[in-house]
């Protein structure tokens, strides 16, 4: 059942479980954002991204499911970028929604979308350490200053750890932590019918990116890896992803984004072979260089995800000073 109004998309996915499209500038073009109806009150799990055409979606699919006096009572947000927090101050400030976001998000909101200075001078000297030529770090530094501008924060409510078992809607779903494409991504699980709200965690045609920065965990690709191998353990009956549309074959989807960072790092290691390399010779050598900055950076941050998993496994030695970090086969 979908139900349009203009360019309202509003697909009923499972009972009571409604998937809403939002417009984004990047992706495929949407990110879906999930409501949760019980009565009047609405649950949301992400709101797109700050833009008053994306808000008044939101509003409108409210007012559509709750009726008259229709509200958003919770707002969960798998995690912080743009397309799935952006929304929030604005979505909580004009319904007074409780905002749950995992803990491990809070502190990347201040330096990432409000005093943003200091995190582009970190990344800057990050970005020179691991071989990013000057000109390019200067421009590839102030890549993400443009993402303030579909953010407008939000402070939560309930910061989250992971196995809180919320009620959503009508619906009793439990929070599962999974670092890795962000250092507190959640999933929601249903515990009653198994449905899994997956956010960017597991997607059915890409991949998130997966990258090592100032603000990733140490090691975010293990992190991500066995995130989905506890999605396989949950064993989804159906996968509510934040793009694309739902899926029922989550662990054969898992297995194939398992298989390709196993043929990643496999490919890095042969590009290695028996020279010392730096992240950006061996991002560069994997994907090229884009002509989009940002394209350009998570390229790099994606490619030190893998070699510091191979590092941590031992197949590669990371050789670290302050002024550079190369990366060598272990012999």
């Amino acid at each position: 059942m979908t139900a349009r109004r203009d360019d309202l998309e509003l697909a009923e996915v499972g009972p009571d479980i409604w998937a809403l499209r939002l417009p984004i500038p990047w992706e495929d073009g949407h990110v879906n954002s999930f409501l949760l109806p019980d009565g009047k009150a609405v649950d949301v799990v992400d709101c797109g991204m700050k833009a008053e055409d994306s808000l008044e979606l939101i509003h409108a699919a409210v007012a559509r499911l709750g009726g008259p006096g229709g509200h958003v009572r919770r707002l969960v947000v798998t995690h912080i970028h743009p397309d799935h927090y952006g929304g929030a101050g604005e979505l909580t400030r004009r319904s007074g929604a409780e905002l749950y976001l995992h803990r491990l998000e809070v502190p990347m909101v201040h330096p990432r979308y409000m005093e943003i200075d200091q995190l582009v001078e970190e990344v800057g000297r990050y970005l020179l350490v691991h071989g990013v030529p000057e000109q390019e770090a200067n421009f590839m530094k102030n890549a993400s200053r443009g993402l303030r501008d579909f953010v407008t924060p939000a402070e939560p409510a309930l910061p989250l750890e992971g196995s809180e078992l919320l009620q959503l809607g009508k619906r009793r779903l439990r929070v599962e932590w999974t670092p890795g494409h962000s250092p507190g991504h959640v999933c929601l699980y249903d515990v009653d019918a198994g449905f899994l709200f997956s956010g960017d965690q597991l997607l059915p045609e890409s991949s998130p990116n997966i990258g090592l920065h100032p603000q990733s965990t140490p090691n975010p690709l293990d992190d991500y890896l066995r995130g989905l191998a506890r999605i396989v353990e949950l064993a989804p009956a159906l996968v509510l992803p934040a793009h694309g549309r739902p899926f029922a074959d989550a662990a054969g989807r898992a297995e194939q984004m398992v298989d390709h960072h196993r043929r990643r790092k496999l490919g890095m290691l042969e590009l290695l072979s028996d020279r010392e390399m730096n992240g950006w010779q061996v991002a560069t050598a994997v994907w090229g260089i884009r002509s989009n900055v940002i394209d350009m950076r998570m390229a790099l941050q994606e490619g030190l995800a893998h070699l510091q998993s191979l590092s941590v496994e031992g197949r590669v030695e990371k050789r670290a000073s302050p002024a550079a970090v190369t990366w060598r086969r272990s012999s």
